[in-house]
């Protein structure tokens, strides 16, 4: 069985693990990408899920050459107007308060993962290889082994865990995990609806979940108004028990400037969970996405949280790489988990924060929570700062 050689070898080709890929091969540095699943074939529907793809990650991708492909795909975001069930105060973020590009676009994931799959493809710089079965991962001394579909070996310098939340490169490493269950399960659907979306994304705030409906572009058969929606409920929610029609009566009478609504595909639920690790980086090992961070999706920040991390590790080991060092040193890495350890705490905290603050049904909270809105819709600096944020930039 002979062995090969590469630089870098990511375990995982989703959309941070190809991210990450194409971000190191663009600066010549050789990358190995091993995928669980098969290839995704471009009529598949996927998991119906869509990315909110911050103004910040639209430029990660358009540095690699993906938006020229992705933005006839993309419905821009130009406002996002966030209130609580029952309460007056809206607040109002409006593209232009910042700049003259929108504040995100959505896209949906099977377009994404198709378009990444093809840039793995092309480039000669990558090896791609779906369907992969891993049978060992060995992190040595001065490189890492794996052995794979159980008769090919490569060998590298660097390991990156980009499998997701239960990565197992991290759970083979002494990095440790913290996890908790939110006790809540997302439904994603998508919707037609009378009347235009106006570019607007919103989310509502309720003691039982969250409910966000996001702008999609026109059903692409029938040409109609669409949305998609991600709405949270406590776990024991059965969501077989509503019928079409009562979901669609139920989301119209929040938002009832969208007219007659009705579901157009099928439904998908997800347990709601959040995970942190004590590092993102072990033994010639570093971790993104998934793997190093799980949020709650109520401000829609998980997969750019995920994609920070592959441009601040892209620009990391490029720099190291133009150096001449061993792009899996310790000291190159430890420069990678100083950098992303902020970030995801503000995330962390923000999204856990804001699901558990508005979860408490109390009179004294509910006027905290309109204090709130008030005070962000009404101080310009700290509206400017907030949608900052969220735009990751």
């Amino acid at each position: 069985m002979s062995t090969e050689t590469t630089s870098v070898i990511v375990m995982g080709g989703g959309l941070v693990g190809s991210v990450l890929a194409l971000g190191l091969a663009n600066h010549h540095i050789k990358v190995l990408v091993l995928e669980k699943t098969p290839p995704l074939m471009p009529e598949e529907t996927g998991d119906g899920r869509t990315t909110a793809i911050s103004y910040g990650s639209q430029q990660i991708l358009d540095k690699l050459g993906l938006w020229s492909e992705l933005a006839s795909h993309a419905q821009p975001i130009e406002e996002i107007r966030v209130f609580e069930d029952g309460s007056a105060w809206t607040v109002d973020y409006q593209h232009q308060e910042i700049g003259p590009h929108p504040m995100g676009y959505i896209v949906e994931n099977r377009l994404l993962r198709y378009h990444l799959q093809q840039h793995l493809e092309k480039n000669p710089f990558v090896t791609w290889l779906p369907s992969a079965y891993i049978s060992s991962i060995q992190r040595l001394a001065h490189k890492v082994v794996v052995n794979f579909n159980s008769d090919q070996t490569f060998e590298a310098l660097l390991l990156v865990g980009a499998e997701g939340r239960l990565s197992p490169s991290r759970q083979q490493s002494s990095i440790k995990t913290r996890t908790w269950d939110y006790g809540q399960t997302a439904l994603v659907a998508h919707l037609h609806h009378a009347k235009p979306h106006n570019n607007t994304a919103w989310e509502v705030f309720m003691t039982t979940g969250p409910l966000a409906i996001l702008p999609m572009l026109p059903c692409p058969e029938t040409g109609q108004h669409r949305s998609g929606i991600v709405w949270g409920k406590p776990s024991l929610w059965d969501w077989n028990k509503a019928s079409d029609a009562d979901l669609a009566s139920q989301i119209q009478n929040h938002f009832p400037f969208y007219g007659d609504l009705t579901l157009c595909s099928q439904r998908w639920v997800y347990p709601l969970s959040a995970l942190t690790t004590s590092s993102f980086v072990d033994h010639r090992l570093a971790l993104v996405g998934d793997s190093a961070h799980v949020v709650h999706p109520i401000a829609g920040q998980g997969l750019n949280l995920g994609w920070r991390d592959a441009d601040i590790f892209t620009k990391q080991i490029t720099h190291a790489h133009q150096l001449g060092l061993d792009i899996g040193s310790a000291s190159v890495l430890d420069v990678y988990n100083k950098k992303r350890k902020a970030d995801r705490r503000s995330v962390l905290l923000a999204t856990d924060g804001i699901n558990r603050l508005f979860g408490i049904d109390h009179p004294l909270f509910y006027f905290l929570r309109n204090s709130g809105f008030a005070i962000a819709n009404n101080l310009p600096p700290l509206k400017r700062l907030l949608m900052r944020k969220a735009m990751g930039v």
